[in-house]
């Protein structure tokens, strides 16, 4: 079992036009956050891969200064680029202990099968 103390927890939100990085420790406490905004890039190039490599870096960077050995990661949102920054993630330094994917998804129901035509 891994200690809480040296654990964090990488929240992603991901939306149409940009992407929200929020790292807290295993209490819930925010210890920092990001956009790919901030990145200083603009209109679609938000969503982009070198946006995400730039947001990995920094990412990187907070969890060496906080002294995180492992990461839980909860990924929320529809956003275009999903794999594609979860790809770049799994390529970077970080160790994760699990994932998890709390995208809400509609239900309305089960539909009534169509009646045959013959």
């Amino acid at each position: 079992m891994q200690n809480p103390q040296h654990t964090g927890i990488l929240f992603l939100s991901f939306s149409l036009n940009n992407i929200h990085f929020l790292l807290t420790d295993y209490t819930g406490q925010v210890k920092s956050w990001t956009t790919a905004r901030k990145s200083r890039s603009k209109g679609v190039k938000k969503n982009l891969p070198p946006s995400s490599f730039e947001l990995v870096n920094f990412l990187e960077k907070k969890v060496a200064d906080l002294n995180y050995t492992s990461l839980h990661v909860r990924i929320k949102g529809w956003g275009l680029n999903k794999k594609s920054v979860f790809k770049i993630l799994k390529q970077s330094k970080l160790k994760f202990v699990s994932v998890i994917d709390d995208t809400t998804y509609p239900h309305n129901g089960c539909k009534i099968p169509r009646k045959r035509k013959l």
